[in-house]
């Protein structure tokens, strides 16, 4: 009887905590979405697909990102024409991980990012590429400007790679497109299971995939404070990293997931129907 209560005891807290830091990551969102539309306007229009990543730099930055990935071949063809775009041969190990961050920086002004124009750079072993900018709407009477920036990390890469900076943008967001379609079923069940859009979707191994969408910690307090609390019980240190998410590797045998790991990472989770962990975890 007592292990029943238990098991009901922790059913009830991972249905809440789930139910509570999804609505208030919703929340936060729309009002983002509220006062600064144009800026994820942009991102659709830029690379394809929307994105309900948005941080904000100590710097004053608004920052929306997407990122795809791939730990290492796993027979997904769809982000090796960029592979080979940029010199790199999707067949050798040493490519891999191979990941893509397709983002616009936002501010009220044009003069506080410096872009490198035609072509990409190289900064530690990743291509890296910030475009010119463009307007994005406004707050009130201050109007926004946009820079897109992509980002191509691979396992390892040449000390030159010369490609135009406009051309890296379209071959990288296609990619992505093509990626995020490969996996249409899981960002479906995302959205359908959190309101949102994910921010990553990432391969880990053959038939091991996730979904995942970083939260705010300068956007989102309530769900922060929230997150400390839940810390607090096993470090001392603050949050560096929260997620929702949904995780697919075939290893989920519990139907309601609360676990702590001895290096500080707290996941709260429960299985869905077809073997994957909808999840909530702080780093």
């Amino acid at each position: 009887m007592e292990e029943q209560d238990d098991r009901e005891s922790r059913v009830k807290l991972v249905e809440n905590l789930l139910k509570i830091v999804n609505d208030e990551a919703r929340n936060s969102l729309q009002g983002v979405l509220r006062d600064v539309p144009g800026i994820f306007n942009l991102f659709k229009d830029t690379y394809g697909f929307n994105t309900s990543y948005v941080d904000l730099s100590e710097g004053g930055l608004l920052i929306l990102e997407s990122v795809c990935s791939q730990s290492k071949s796993t027979g997904n063809e769809a982000l090796a024409p960029l592979m080979r775009f940029i010199g790199l041969d999707p067949g050798v190990q040493s490519t891999y991980p191979f990941t893509v961050s397709l983002g616009l920086i936002c501010m009220p002004s044009q003069e506080g990012l410096s872009y490198q124009g035609e072509g990409p750079s190289v900064e530690e072993g990743a291509l890296y590429f910030v475009s010119g900018f463009s307007e994005a709407g406004g707050v009130g009477d201050v109007k926004l400007y946009c820079a897109r920036r992509v980002i191509v990390k691979p396992g390892s890469l040449a000390s030159e790679v010369k490609v135009s900076g406009d051309e890296l943008v379209n071959e990288a967001a296609k990619a992505c497109r093509g990626f995020r379609e490969s996996h249409s079923e899981l960002v479906k069940s995302f959205n359908e299971y959190f309101g949102l859009e994910p921010a990553e979707v990432v391969e880990i191994d053959e038939g091991s995939v996730g979904v995942d969408l970083p939260l705010s910690l300068n956007l989102m307090e309530p769900i922060k404070a929230l997150a400390t609390r839940l810390k607090s019980a096993i470090s001392e240190e603050k949050p560096t990293l929260m997620l929702l998410g949904i995780q697919c590797t075939g290893g989920v045998s519990e139907d309601y997931v609360l676990n702590a790991s001895e290096d500080g990472v707290l996941v709260v989770g429960r299985r869905l129907s077809d073997g994957c962990l909808r999840y909530f975890m702080v780093k």
